[in-house]
């Protein structure tokens, strides 16, 4: 009997040829079988194809299949907005079956496609997830802000932030009770296909005008003399999160450096050896970066075992319990990374 680890070797060695014949596959559906309302998904539909091999990389690394229905609501949930509710999501399950079969031999093979064969067996099942992924519209102000971001309109946001400080919200909370939520926000509109995309991206571009802002418009809490270096793990292309945290830490007080969003692992090690940060901060969106968040903790924990190191995002979720293994602080909020990460110093 095959075993998963045996399994995903194989799948590991051959995973250039399988995305290579996943996008071929891909290509030749769309161009001879599919009509023009899944067509019009091919812009990003090869991105999500692309992601969903990242994300059985680490769910057959980690024997993590239980979880595989949940997280591809995900991107049935994306795909099912944009085009034909099963035939996207089919068609990205059925393309890495089907590559998994042509390129890896029996009974490995048949280990590694069972999960996504029991995924096509239970669409309708996953089909609901998704639905229930859509959500409901936030609170008026939240939903205003949100639409005043999608138009570019930074300084209008900034006057509805104002009006909030001026009633008495702090400075740190603004980006918590109302970025933060407007990110939620935004993510769920373009999730359902609400946005086009130059709507989003003028909104992401607000944000972090917005953010850009906050430190120079208002003082910080108090000084706590501490250190923060704040990142995405390698790999991790979403910036605003990690943003976001830096810039509510320097409103709590701390002196912060922001790497940004994709820098390889070598590189944050070396930043932290320089810094010598109190408290490495690290974001990871997706669980498909769980490998890269692993790797870069264990890293930063043998070159550097006396810093503290926190990790939060929607990629803890599910990913926390071997998060938790490396000593490193699974945190739900930006204040709690605050409250634990000045523990202790």
């Amino acid at each position: 009997m095959p075993d998963l680890k045996t399994a995903y070797s194989l799948f590991e060695s051959n995973y250039d040829n399988l995305l290579a014949l996943v996008s071929k596959r891909m290509e030749v559906e769309m161009q001879y079988h599919y009509q023009s309302d899944i067509k019009q998904l091919k812009p990003d539909l090869f991105d999500q194809f692309r992601e969903f091999g990242e994300l059985l990389r680490v769910v057959y690394r980690y024997d993590l299949t239980d979880i595989l229905p949940e997280e591809a609501a995900w991107y049935a949930s994306a795909l099912s907005s944009r085009g034909s509710v099963k035939d996207a999501f089919g068609l990205l399950i059925n393309s890495w079956i089907i590559a998994m079969q042509g390129v890896i031999k029996p009974p490995e093979c048949n280990l590694l496609a069972s999960p996504l064969q029991a995924l096509m067996s239970n669409i309708d099942s996953v089909l609901s997830k998704a639905e229930h992924r859509l959500g409901f519209p936030p609170p008026v102000e939240i939903s205003d802000l949100v639409n005043i971001l999608i138009e570019g309109d930074r300084m209008n946001a900034q006057k509805q932030l104002l009006a909030q400080v001026n009633i008495g919200v702090k400075s740190y909370e603004l980006i918590t009770k109302f970025i933060l939520p407007a990110m939620v926000e935004i993510g769920r509109r373009w999730e359902n296909n609400e946005l086009q995309i130059f709507e989003e991206h003028l909104a992401t571009e607000t944000i972090i005008r917005l953010l850009a802002g906050f430190t120079y418009t208002f003082k910080p809490e108090e000084n706590i003399n501490r250190k923060a270096l704040v990142s995405c793990v390698p790999n991790d292309k979403h910036q605003l999160v990690p943003m976001a945290l830096g810039t509510f830490l320097e409103l709590k007080g701390w002196q912060v450096t922001s790497l940004g969003s994709s820098l390889p692992e070598d590189q944050i090690v070396l930043a932290a050896k320089k810094i010598k940060p109190d408290a490495i901060f690290l974001s990871i969106n997706m669980l498909s970066r769980l490998t890269d968040a692993l790797e870069l903790i264990l890293k930063l924990q043998q070159n550097h075992p006396e810093i503290k190191i926190l990790v939060g995002g929607n990629g803890t979720r599910t990913g926390k319990a071997l998060l938790e293994k490396t000593n490193a602080v699974v945190i739900q909020s930006f204040e709690e990374a605050h409250q634990i990460a000045i523990q202790g110093n």
